[in-house]
């Protein structure tokens, strides 16, 4: 009982907001660490492309989540029509997963998009990414029927280390019902 009250009370302390310029350079313990990524993804921000969700514990960065109005930021996605907004680049630090982070994030991501009278939400996921294929099947995320594809990039870590990157993609959509 007391391990649920702990994690319950841990997740209250999360504020999750769209991201400031005066919080960009605090972001470096969050993945993609490069100032310039998460510069590019405010400036994104700015144009109203996309939202930048960063959830907080205290004034520590512990997640984020992109809500993109014009499909994803990433290469390789299918080139189908797709008419609602997606979402991209969730990740929860490895220390405060398992805590609803993730799910606070996906609420905010699909209220938004509910209250903007968008009927769907899509979001693409690595195939072997079965804890996340999980948290997305429990939220009413279903294969929209395309074929698998490769996505493809260079990751440049914090220290300017490049390393390239291939992952097997599936997209994902969810339908909304009456109210959310």
């Amino acid at each position: 009982m007391s391990r649920l009250c702990s994690v319950y009370f841990t997740v209250m302390k999360i504020d999750i907001r769209s991201l400031k310029s005066s919080e960009v350079s605090r972001l470096q313990y969050l993945p993609f660490g490069r100032k310039e990524t998460h510069r590019r993804r405010f400036m994104l921000q700015e144009s109203g492309k996309l939202i930048f969700f960063v959830a907080w514990w205290d004034n520590l960065p512990v997640a984020q989540v992109l809500l993109n109005w014009e499909g994803g930021d990433a290469s390789g996605v299918p080139p189908q029509v797709r008419p609602w907004p997606e979402v991209s680049s969730l990740f929860v630090h490895p220390d405060y997963r398992r805590r609803g982070v993730a799910s606070r994030l996906l609420d905010m991501c699909e209220r938004i998009t509910f209250q903007r009278d968008y009927v769907n939400i899509g979001l693409c996921v690595h195939v072997a990414n079965q804890p996340a294929l999980n948290l997305y099947a429990r939220r009413g995320y279903r294969d929209a029927g395309w074929d698998p594809y490769l996505a493809q990039g260079v990751y440049v870590d914090s220290n300017g280390g490049r390393s390239n990157w291939r992952e097997l993609r599936v997209y994902l959509i969810k339908s909304f019902g009456k109210g959310i």
